[in-house]
């Protein structure tokens, strides 16, 4: 079937449908994994909101107003950032979120900053925080952009996971008016890049897209596709996000016709659909509050990373929910809710993903 045909084919396929199929997709996983739906206990450490991109539809970076309470951050205060860690580990967190705008070190203040505290650079600025985090049994799992090559093989030592979202590889986005345009890191063939340079150095991968920002259910299954392409060749994508756009106060980006939880249900199923069982589906849970049991039923397989203190800095007016509350919700479904760490079972097992500096510390947390 080529794409098109299989375009069409997704197209013509009811909610319904999709879900007799993700059942059948789930009974072939070994019975106790079939009911089961997982998430990451973490907390989120935002290292600095200065960005190269400008996406009109991001809340996060430093030029869009705060309204929320939440300041910009050149570069976050090493006695916040202990402060951070400390309440972390009261809560029992596994998984440190480090996340950042795009190439932060490309402006003067962050530059100057990073001088002023006797850093080499940015790269060796996470590589002290997640020295210190692993000394604590947090496992890192940086998401900070696009790196190179050579910036992924020094930070693999140093994490768990690591993260970027391909968001949609539709050339319609960067054209004027469209929420690319002012964004050079959101080019496909250099987000594309960076996923494979990730697989080249067998580093655990999390990636997905973000829907309702202007792409097509068209883009939507070639983006899928793509990812599955470069999974199949390099086999280290561990989940692919399926996340919605929500409209923030401050966002210049303003949909006529916002993205339906429809269309976000049908999405989630049809990447079940193309990935199987290989890549968990996940969804973030403060983004579908109250369709938990349909997105379970279009055969999500994990709600992500939930901290039980800090906010999620894309779109802090959604506030994560309780992990007993969505133990609750699954347990009605007849699932567990299962705590996992920020590297898949999977890939703790095989060498070549999980170095020895990471597994010495998933020994001492197990």
């Amino acid at each position: 079937m080529n794409n098109r045909e299989d375009i069409e084919y997704f197209k013509s396929l009811s909610i319904k449908k999709i879900k007799e199929k993700v059942k059948e997709i789930k009974a072939q996983l070994p019975k106790e994994e079939q009911n089961v739906i997982t998430y990451s206990k973490n907390f989120t450490l935002s290292l600095s909101n200065y960005c190269q991109n400008f996406c009109s539809y991001c809340f996060y970076n430093y030029k869009v107003p705060k309204v929320s309470g939440e300041g910009n951050v050149i570069l976050l205060d090493n006695d916040q950032m202990k402060t951070l860690i400390q309440k972390a580990l009261s809560y029992n967190c596994k998984e440190a979120l480090l996340m950042s705008g795009e190439r932060p070190y490309s402006f003067e203040e962050v530059q100057k900053e990073l001088e002023n505290r006797n850093c080499i650079d940015f790269i060796e600025f996470i590589k002290d925080i997640c020295t210190y985090l692993l000394d604590l049994n947090l496992l890192p799992h940086s998401n900070i952009g696009l790196l190179s090559y050579e910036e992924l093989r020094d930070l693999k030592n140093y994490n768990a996971s690591m993260g970027l979202m391909l968001e949609s590889t539709s050339m319609e986005l960067f054209k004027k008016g469209g929420v690319h345009e002012f964004s050079p890191g959101k080019l496909p063939e250099k987000r594309i890049r960076h996923i494979e340079d990730a697989g080249k150095l067998k580093i655990p991968f999390t990636t997905g897209l973000l829907l309702g920002i202007g792409e097509t259910l068209e883009n939507r299954v070639n983006d899928l596709h793509l990812i599955k392409k470069i999974h199949e060749k390099y086999g280290h994508i561990q989940e692919v996000i399926i996340q919605n756009f929500v409209y923030k106060d401050g966002v210049q980006y303003h949909p006529e016709n916002p993205i339906s939880i429809e269309d976000m249900l049908k999405i989630a199923g049809i990447a079940k659909l193309i990935f199987k069982n290989e890549i968990a589906i996940q969804v973030p849970p403060n983004l579908i509050s109250g369709f938990e049991k349909d997105f379970i039923e279009m055969g999500v397989d994990d709600f992500g990373g939930i901290s039980p203190f800090t906010i999620d800095y894309i779109n802090p007016n959604m506030s994560w929910p309780q992990i007993d509350d969505l133990n609750q919700i699954c347990k009605r479904l007849g699932f567990v809710l299962k705590e996992r760490l920020p590297i898949y079972d999977k890939f703790i097992k095989k060498s070549e993903f999980c170095p020895v500096s990471i597994k010495k510390r998933i020994e001492s947390i197990i």
